[in-house]
C-alpha cells in the first residue's frame, strides 16, 4: 500500500506517476455483482442509463472533502443499469456531491483513459464498475498512487490498493437459485423418486457466469433427488438460452425444473416454454418448475402469477450510494483506511445506512435490503458483500424491488 502522506502530497501538488501497466487480463469483476447478465451490464428492460453527464454543482478537487467524483462504468444494457447509474446520481445530488458519469463504451481502453483523466482532474474521488478486471488494474494503481482514492461497485477490480469493493455474491446468488429449485421442486413434485433439472449458464469463461452456474450446482449435489441433467450455454442471451432450451427439451424431453443464470436467459426459457406449450403456473400439472437470477421489470410479474418459482435479485440501488458514502468518510479523515470496517466484520442498518430520499416516486433506501454486509477480503481488498433478495409470489410486488421502482 501507498503511504497516504505521500498520496495526500501527490494530489495537492498536481504530480503525476506516467508509467503505466496493464495486465491485459479478462474476467468480469470477480465474485461481485457485474450488471445484472454477469458481464455485460444488464438486460432487465427498455431503459437505458444514459450517456454520462454530471449531477452537481461543487468545484471539487483534493480539498479534504468529497465534492466531485468521476464515475465510469456501463450504462447502457436496460433497466438493470438505469437503476444502478441513476441511483448514484440521485444520491450525489442529495449529498451536495458533483458526479461525472462517463460511459465506458465496452472498452477497457477507454474505461482506463477516463480513470487516467479522472486522476489528473479535480476529482476528490473516482467510482469504477470494471469493464475488464485486469486491464484497468495500472490506472487505478496510477490514480491511488497520485492521492485519489477510487472504490469499485457491481463489478470488481484485480487491483489489490483500492479501499473499498461494493457488491453480491454471485456464487451465493446461484446457492440460493438452488435452494429455491428445491423448494419448488418438493412443493411440485412430492412424490417423485428424482427431479430432472436444466442448468443454463452465462459465457463459457466468464468468472461470474462460473461463480453463479457452481453455487447452482454445489447446492444441487447435496440432494440425492435432483440430478442436473445437462448444463446449457445461454451466452447470457434471451435468443440464445431460448433457441438452446427449446431444442434441447425437443431432443431430449421435458424436465421438471430449469435454472437460469440471468434474467435476461430466464426470459428466453419462459419463451422457450411458451414456444413448446409447457408453460404452466405453479401448481397446476406439468409446471416446470423455474428459478433464475435477477429480478426485473418483467421478471417480477412472472413471479407474481407464478410462471416463475423465484429469483435472486441484487440490491443494484444501493451499491454506489453505500460506496460514495464511505468514500466521503474516507476522504474527509485524509484517506484514513480506518473507516472501512474490518474484514470478516458484520455491518447492519444499526450501525451504517444510506440517507432515505424521495425519488421516482418512493422513498429510495428507506428499506435496507443490502443488509447484512459481510467484509470479505477479495483480490488482496476490503469487499462489502451485500445480502440479495429472494423474489417469491409474497413480495414480487414490494416497492423496495429495483424492477419495481424502474419498471
Amino acid at each position: 500500500m501507498v503511504d497516504n502522506t505521500r498520496r495526500r502530497f501527490l494530489k495537492a501538488t498536481g504530480a503525476t506517476i506516467t508509467t503505466v501497466s496493464l495486465a491485459g487480463c479478462g474476467g468480469d469483476g470477480g465474485d461481485g455483482g457485474d450488471g445484472g447478465d454477469g458481464g455485460t451490464g444488464g438486460d432487465g428492460g427498455t431503459g437505458t442509463g444514459g450517456d454520462g453527464g454530471t449531477t452537481g454543482t461543487s468545484s471539487g478537487g483534493g480539498s479534504g472533502s468529497l465534492q466531485k467524483v468521476g464515475m465510469t462504468a456501463y450504462v447502457r444494457g436496460g433497466a438493470w443499469i438505469t437503476a444502478y447509474i441513476e441511483a448514484a446520481r440521485f444520491y450525489a445530488e442529495d449529498q451536495g456531491i458533483q458526479l461525472d458519469v462517463r460511459p465506458n463504451q465496452q472498452s477497457a481502453q477507454k474505461q482506463v483513459q477516463d480513470i487516467r483523466e479522472f486522476a489528473n482532474g479535480d476529482y476528490d474521488g473516482i467510482l469504477v464498475g470494471v469493464w475488464q478486471t485486469g486491464a484497468a488494474e495500472g490506472a487505478i494503481n496510477q490514480a491511488i498512487e497520485g492521492g485519489t482514492p477510487v472504490f469499485a461497485t457491481n463489478a470488481d477490480t484485480s487491483s489489490s490498493e483500492i479501499p473499498l469493493y461494493v457488491g453480491f455474491s454471485n456464487y451465493d446468488g446461484g446457492a440460493s437459485s438452488a435452494e429455491q429449485m428445491i423448494k419448488a421442486l418438493e412443493s411440485q413434485y412430492p412424490d417423485k423418486d428424482t427431479w430432472r433439472v436444466l442448468n443454463v449458464r452465462g459465457v463459457q469463461g466468464n468468472q461470474s457466469a462460473n461463480q453463479r452456474s457452481q453455487g447452482f450446482l454445489d447446492v444441487m449435489k447435496e440432494n440425492d433427488r435432483a440430478e442436473v441433467v445437462t448444463t446449457l450455454n445461454g451466452e447470457y442471451a434471451r435468443d440464445v438460452a431460448q433457441r438452446t432450451v427449446q431444442e434441447w427439451i425437443n431432443s431430449n424431453g421435458r424436465v421438471d425444473g430449469i435454472y437460469s443464470g440471468n434474467l435476461s436467459m430466464g426470459l428466453g426459457v419462459v419463451q422457450a416454454l411458451r414456444n413448446l406449450d409447457m408453460l404452466v403456473p405453479t401448481g397446476e400439472e406439468g409446471h416446470i418448475c423455474l428459478t433464475q437470477m435477477d429480478g426485473s421489470p418483467e421478471v417480477n410479474p412472472l413471479v407474481g402469477d407464478g410462471t416463475i418459482d423465484a429469483a435472486v435479485d441484487q440490491p443494484n440501488y444501493f451499491y454506489n450510494p453505500i460506496a460514495l458514502k464511505y468514500m466521503k468518510m474516507y476522504v474527509e479523515a485524509g484517506n484514513d483506511p480506518s473507516v472501512i470496517p474490518e474484514v470478516e466484520s458484520e455491518v447492519t442498518s444499526d450501525q451504517f445506512s444510506v440517507e432515505a430520499a424521495n425519488h421516482k416516486g418512493v422513498n429510495m433506501w428507506s428499506e435496507p435490503i443490502w443488509e447484512p454486509g459481510i467484509m470479505r477480503e477479495q483480490n488482496g481488498h476490503p469487499w462489502f458483500r451485500t445480502n440479495s433478495v429472494v423474489i417469491t409470489q409474497e413480495n414480487y410486488d414490494e416497492p423496495y424491488l429495483w424492477g419495481n421502482i424502474w419498471g
